[in-house]
């Protein structure tokens, strides 16, 4: 009875890492698409000023 519990908190454990690091891929995409709409808006900026 006791493994059981270890390994079904062994595996929570396991999953827990797992969706943490899937939002953080999540997250750095979310910056890198926001970094690519910033240089866009820059560059319609520039493009409206000439």
């Amino acid at each position: 009875m006791r493994w059981i519990i270890l390994a079904a908190f062994g595996i929570a454990l396991g999953y827990i890492v797992f969706l943490q690091r899937k939002l953080a891929a999540a997250e750095r995409r979310g910056d890198m698409y926001r970094d690519i709409a910033q240089r866009l808006e820059l560059q319609l900026a520039g493009l409206k000023t000439q």
